[in-house]
């Protein structure tokens, strides 16, 4: 959506794989061959401050309202008790903050966002 992978054509996508139902773990195979995977949970289940990970989360409402539009975080995504984090770590280096909502709790109403370490903001579809 935004950062230098924006710029390429086609704009690469990548599929994950992602395990658990109100936690687990997330694994995603960059164009590199770079895999990033790290946990993730219900971001009411984490403590107040922290990531699935223990890391102080960084502030993606801005990447919401980017990728969704003005205003989506605070509307649809601020408050829900369906709202993860997590922080996948790359083996080459990437590091890459995912949070995902299902603000309805309906099968395929699951979206998100991402951002990486090299400026990338990315739009998470999760079909589950």
């Amino acid at each position: 959506m935004q950062g230098p992978l924006s710029k390429q054509s086609p704009i690469p996508t990548y599929a994950a794989t992602m395990s658990g139902l109100f936690s687990g773990s997330i694994s995603v195979v960059l164009d590199s061959s770079e895999v990033c995977k790290g946990p993730w949970a219900l971001a009411s289940n984490t403590p107040q401050g922290t990531s699935a990970t223990g890391v102080t989360p960084i502030d993606m409402a801005a990447d919401w309202d980017s990728v969704y539009g003005t205003g989506y975080f605070a509307a649809h995504v601020l408050g829900n008790k369906l709202y993860a984090r997590a922080t996948l770590t790359g083996n080459m280096g990437t590091v890459l903050h995912v949070e995902f909502s299902n603000e309805s709790n309906k099968p395929g109403n699951t979206k998100g966002v991402a951002e990486d370490n090299k400026r990338n903001v990315f739009k998470v579809s999760v079909y589950n």
